[in-house]
């Protein structure tokens, strides 16, 4: 069991047993013999490695956790929920071969498939801001909605990531509005 540091001076003279090898381009990864990605960690920001792991076909072995969730759906992701689940997943895939991704899963890692649901959650329709005017939400959004102007009048790049040429919704939806009920 590691045991880690309690000060700097402990630290210096008991260093955290960790090698850091650098920067590695993904790419170099691709084709090692390595075939399992073990993510124990329920409050490390870790989403991108799993993802990276599982785009290169192998198998990651996470916690089932709120944050994982989006990972559940492929077919080399090995969720657990007990330390023994843990255990017999780690034993499951150092006996058998990952799965090449299918077509319909190697689109989720596109940037496309991304922005396509990052639009998707972002959505709000007329209904929706009724609600949000009745319960009095609407003066909240008002503000984050000036503070996104404002943001991106300083810098453009908020209105850049939406819009091709920085002037309409219309760029983006075409003639469909976000905020139609349909």
């Amino acid at each position: 069991v590691f045991d880690p540091p309690a000060s700097r001076f402990e630290w210096r003279r008991h260093p955290i047993p960790a090698k850091f090898p650098g920067v590695i381009d993904h790419a170099q990864l691709k084709n090692v013999p390595h075939k399992i990605f073990l993510n124990p960690s329920t409050s490390e920001v870790l989403c991108t490695t799993t993802a990276e792991a599982l785009a290169m076909n192998k198998f990651a072995i996470i916690p089932k956790h709120p944050s994982n969730t989006f990972f559940l759906q492929f077919t080399n992701c090995l969720a657990y929920e007990t330390l023994e689940e843990c255990a017999d997943k780690m034993e499951w895939a150092l006996k058998n071969t990952p799965t090449l991704l299918s077509e319909e899963e190697r689109r989720k890692f596109t940037w496309e498939a991304a922005t396509e649901r990052l639009l998707e959650s972002s959505i709000v329709t007329v209904k929706q801001a009724r609600k949000r005017a009745e319960d009095g939400m609407d003066k909240t959004d008002a503000r984050i909605a000036y503070w996104l102007s404002e943001s991106g009048e300083k810098s453009n790049m908020i209105r850049s990531l939406f819009h091709k040429n920085g002037d309409g919704v219309g760029d983006v939806y075409g003639d469909h509005s976000p905020l139609d009920d349909g």
